[in-house]
C-alpha cells in the first residue's frame, strides 16, 4: 500500500501545485526489484508494459494482484512472488504514465532505483552507503536538459523491462 498508493496519493495531492512551477519534477524512487520479468505470465507482462495503459488500468492490475494473493492464485495466475517488487513495478509504470500526462504541464517524472543500500531494511547488507544511494534522486532532481519517463539506476537510464 505504502509503495504504490502512497505514493499515487502524495503526488496527486502535490500535482496542482506542481503544475504551477517552472521546472517541476516528480523523482519516485522505484527499486530493481521492480523488474518487468519478474512476471511469468506474458500477459502480464504485456499489460504492464503497454503504451496505452492508463492510472486505471494500472490500479485494476494492482487490486486484481492483491485479490489473487488473498485467494492464494498469484503464482497460478501468473504474478511475481515479491509483494515489494510487485509495487516497486507499479511505482516505475505509475511514473511513466504520469511523464506522459504531464509532458504538456512542463512536468518531468522518472523513477530511480538507490541500489542496495546499507540500512535497515537490508538487515545493513548492502554494498552502498546510503548517501551514494541518494545521489539516484538527486541527480534527477536537479539535472540540467532533464527527460521524462525513465527509470534510473547506477547514475544513468536503466531499462526496467529486463532489469
Amino acid at each position: 500500500d505504502v509503495n504504490f498508493r502512497g505514493t499515487v496519493d502524495l503526488t496527486n495531492e502535490l500535482l496542482p501545485l506542481l503544475r504551477r512551477g517552472s521546472d517541476a519534477r516528480i523523482v519516485n524512487v522505484a527499486s530493481m526489484s521492480g523488474y518487468l520479468s519478474q512476471l511469468p505470465s506474458r500477459e502480464l507482462r504485456s499489460k504492464f508494459a503497454s503504451e496505452g495503459i492508463t492510472m486505471s488500468k494500472l490500479h485494476n492490475l494492482v487490486d486484481q494482484y492483491e485479490q489473487d494473493v488473498e485467494q492464494g492464485t498469484y503464482i497460478k495466475n501468473g504474478w511475481g512472488r515479491s509483494n515489494y517488487g510487485m509495487s516497486k513495478l507499479a511505482v516505475i509504470v505509475a511514473t511513466r504514465i504520469w511523464a506522459k500526462e504531464e509532458a504538456a504541464n512542463g512536468i518531468s517524472v522518472n523513477c530511480c532505483c538507490p541500489g542496495y543500500c546499507d540500512t535497515d531494511m537490508t538487515s545493513h547488507r548492502g554494498s552502498r552507503p546510503p548517501e551514494e544511494g541518494a545521489k539516484n534522486a538527486v541527480m534527477l532532481a536537479t539535472m540540467e536538459n532533464i527527460f521524462t519517463g525513465q527509470y534510473f539506476a547506477n547514475y544513468e537510464v536503466n531499462d526496467w523491462l529486463e532489469t
